[in-house]
């Protein structure tokens, strides 16, 4: 059985729902219990079976009633079976992929360094978006960063860009990064960058 699930591995509610979600499945494959939350169990006829089928029923839902916070178990305590528990939570909690997945690309594609940004701050932010959409399953490719990076950059960095982009390759997004690090430095020596970098 699982012992000693910690409070942050608990499912709280949304904001936690995907990151909660593996955890548990794997705390039901390790207890080989998987298939019952996965599709219904009917109860066998055999009365050996059925001894064990109701064990591992308990057990799947113990497994669920240990992975969720106190304020989620009148939700699912009342419920018959594991199957039941889990497409309950997963129905309430897990919010809808494709239009998470739409609204981040969406924001992802408006980020722009602003005046008070830093090159590190402007890259963390791009940074942020990829792994929010990583964490859904919808992953970027370094290509479509590299773009994106350098389409947020400011006017004021266009000779920048424009040596960047009159290479025969485009650098990978953390070597991009670097070299704005370093245009930064530049300019930053040359008195040419204002209060954030810009």
């Amino acid at each position: 059985m699982v012992n000693g699930v910690k409070v942050k591995d608990s499912l709280d509610g949304a904001s936690n729902f995907n990151s909660w979600n593996p955890r548990v499945l794997i705390a039901l494959e390790e207890n080989d219990l998987l298939d019952f939350v996965e599709r219904d169990m009917p109860e066998p006829f055999d009365d050996s079976e059925k001894i064990r089928w109701k064990k591992n029923g308990m057990k799947a839902r113990k497994i669920l009633i240990d992975f969720v916070m106190n304020h989620l178990l009148p939700i699912i305590s009342k419920l018959n079976s594991s199957i039941e528990m889990f497409d309950t939570l997963k129905g309430i909690y897990d919010i809808n992929n494709t239009s998470r997945a739409l609204a981040l690309r969406q924001q992802l594609h408006h980020v722009k360094m602003d005046k008070e940004d830093s090159v590190i701050s402007f890259f963390m932010k791009i940074t942020y978006f990829r792994e929010q959409l990583s964490a859904i399953g919808d992953m970027i490719v370094d290509m479509d960063l590299v773009i994106l990076a350098l389409n947020g950059l400011p006017q004021s960095w266009e000779p920048f860009i424009q040596r960047i982009n009159g290479r025969s390759k485009l650098p990978k997004f953390d070597h991009l990064r670097a070299n704005c690090i370093q245009e930064e430095s530049r300019l930053a020596a040359r008195g040419m960058l204002g209060p954030g970098g810009n």
